[in-house]
Formats: structure tokens, C-alpha cells, sequence
């Protein structure tokens, strides 16, 4: 078989999404060309098409593939039985410690839900999947809260979440987040 009738490699494709992910974060996805993309890449625009149809498959295969699930862990790995607070703050730090492998994919998602419908049906997928993921680790701490209390505390906590992430991530003040763990856990329980 020759190595014209070969498929490109995946490592071909990895580049152009690197070469994506980097562009995008810079300049954003409307002011990014992809012959840009191809360029920074090192593969001719023809190559980028091979693999991406469209410059949005670009995107949402940055989204799909690069932004980390909402939870890698197991809820029970995140649960100290009896203490919802305290499973609630794990919970937030397992979270801090996944986001920081997607910081580029997340500026570009935060940047571009506004203007691309698949855009802000990932982060409403992240969203739903964190709240889903934090609504079972309260069910653990405390198997017997009220399914709608559990759930919204866990709308709550998620919320509080991800303020807290965006706000690190542009260098703004801390939350006290064991305050309003606690405040969650004490209104479960009302």
C-alpha cells in the first residue's frame, strides 16, 4: 500500500487540534481563519477539511474530546458519610484539580457560548452532568434529604462552583467556600 492511499495519522489530527485550541484562545473562533489553522499546524488546508468538514467540527471536537467530563471520579470517592459540607468541598476541589488540565478549552467555551448554539450546548451539558454528579454525592453524605431539597442544593452548590472557578481563573478574590458549603448543608436539613 502506498502512503498516498493511507489515512493521515492521528497525530495529524492531534496538531491541528492544538493548533486550534491556541488560535481560538488568542484570537477567537470567528477571527481565526482556518488556513491559519492548517499554517500553525503544518498540514495543507485540504488536510484540516479531511478531518474537520466544517470549522465549527473544530470546535465541538475541542469541546468533546479535550474539556475534561464534569466529575472523573466516582461520587463515592468525593463522600464523607454523614457530612455534607465536607462532601460538598471535596467535591470542589476534585473539580479545581480536573479544571486546570482544560483552562484554554474553557476560556474558548466561556468566549464563544454566546454566538454558537453547539457551544452553549456543551457548557449546558457540563452543567447539567456537575449538577446530576453533586446532587449524588449529597444523596450519599445523606441518604434521607428531600430529592427537590438535594437537587436544588445541588443547583446551588454548582452555581457557587463554577463562580468560583471563573473568578480564580481571572484572578479575582477567593470565595469562602466552607461558609456556604455549611449554610447549604444546615438548609437540607430545614
Amino acid at each position: 500500500m502506498s502512503d498516498s492511499t493511507l489515512a493521515p495519522s492521528e497525530a495529524t489530527r492531534e496538531r491541528i487540534l492544538d493548533a486550534a485550541e491556541q488560535l481560538f484562545a488568542s484570537h477567537g473562533f470567528d477571527a481565526t481563519p482556518t488556513a491559519r489553522v492548517a499554517a500553525e499546524a503544518g498540514v495543507p488546508k485540504g488536510l484540516l477539511f479531511y478531518y474537520f468538514a466544517r470549522k465549527i467540527d473544530l470546535l465541538t471536537a475541542l469541546f468533546g474530546e479535550r474539556m475534561p467530563v464534569a466529575m472523573p471520579h466516582d461520587a463515592a470517592e468525593v463522600v464523607v458519610p454523614g457530612d455534607v459540607a465536607a462532601s460538598l468541598l471535596t467535591l470542589a476541589d476534585r473539580l479545581s484539580g480536573a479544571q486546570h488540565q482544560s483552562a484554554v478549552v474553557r476560556t474558548i467555551l466561556w468566549r464563544e457560548a454566546d454566538t454558537h448554539p453547539e457551544v452553549a450546548k456543551a457548557l449546558h451539558n457540563f452543567h447539567d452532568e456537575l449538577v446530576d454528579f453533586a446532587a449524588e454525592v449529597i444523596e450519599l453524605a445523606d441518604p434521607g434529604a428531600d430529592p427537590d431539597t438535594r437537587h436544588a442544593v445541588a443547583l446551588a452548590w454548582t452555581g457557587t462552583m463554577v463562580l468560583a472557578l471563573n473568578t480564580a481563573r481571572l484572578g479575582g478574590a477567593e470565595h469562602d467556600l466552607p461558609l456556604v458549603a455549611g449554610m447549604l448543608a444546615a438548609g437540607l436539613r430545614r
